[in-house]
């Protein structure tokens, strides 16, 4: 299978690569604005000129869509416009165009929104409407995904959407991260991992959300905006290991995430989760 990935040259562009020279059987090519040291085939490609992108997918029969701007660096609304939207639409026109199989695209739960409703309480799911939040960045990933309904519309492109939590390696403090794992915080690595399930797959045209996965129920919703402490030591007595550590756990967790869907259709399974994590510690 030729499989070309978008944004090589970043964290999870690199992971994903090795993760598909470990398991074998993959023809890749890559690419990226700026050259990479690499045995495998190469495009460099700015995906904001057509020109470029245009010859990226032919004789492709997969397509990892990876490559973004993230807000966890300044940039101007413009890079987002070029990267993130005009660049995936490129990248999508490219994929139909070749007739590849399907597209796999590195959405985020951004392109939801953030903020739960009565209708649809915490934790959240895909039946949650997606409303971006006051930032280009979740309106350009949702986007994203519309391209993918366009595409498959117009070219009957097939696509998956995959919306993770954050995952971007960051020096923080180890217990606040800890935490974060209850709301959008994950290691790239299972976002990884997340993308090979899919590639390997035969799911069409579904978005999946994919963090590191809570045990809470629509039964919690109102307590995770108001008494989140109680419903952390319902799931996780051994909790309190933080409170020992001189921190105290939270009275609001929002947003949160549930994964069935993803577990369902892909066997996605975090490797680090709130729970794992703490039982590391604990002991």
């Amino acid at each position: 299978m030729k499989v070309l990935i978008t944004g090589a040259a970043g964290v999870l562009g690199h992971a994903i690569t090795e993760m598909l020279e470990a398991e074998g059987g993959y023809d890749l090519r890559l690419t990226d604005m700026a050259p990479i040291e690499t045995a495998h085939e190469f495009m460099a490609a700015d995906l904001a000129d057509y020109e470029q992108v245009e010859p990226l997918c032919q004789g492709v029969d997969q397509v990892l869509h990876i490559a973004a701007l993230h807000p966890w660096k300044q940039y101007t609304d413009e890079q987002y416009l070029d990267c993130n939207i005009k660049g995936t639409y490129n990248l999508m026109r490219s994929a139909a165009e070749a007739k590849v199989d399907r597209l796999i695209y590195t959405s985020s739960v951004a392109s939801m929104g953030y903020t739960p409703t009565a209708e649809h309480p915490l934790p959240l799911d895909e039946t949650k409407p997606c409303f971006p939040d006051d930032h280009i960045y979740s309106v350009s990933k949702h986007v994203g995904e519309q391209f993918c309904h366009l595409f498959h519309r117009t070219h009957r492109l097939d696509w998956v959407a995959l919306r993770p939590g954050c995952f971007i390696p960051a020096d923080e403090n180890e217990l606040w991260w800890g935490l974060a794992l209850l709301v959008m915080r994950m290691t790239f690595s299972d976002v990884a991992h997340a993308h090979l399930l899919a590639l390997q797959s035969d799911v069409r045209n579904e978005a999946l959300l994919i963090t590191a996965g809570v045990p809470f129920t629509r039964e919690d919703g109102p307590a995770l905006l108001s008494d989140a402490r109680s419903v952390i030591l319902k799931y996780f007595p051994e909790a309190t290991w933080f409170e020992e550590q001189g921190m105290e756990l939270p009275q609001v967790v929002s947003p949160t995430y549930r994964i069935d869907k993803a577990r369902e259709l892909i066997g996605y399974e975090p490797r680090v989760s709130f729970g794992s994590w703490l039982a590391e510690r604990v002991g």
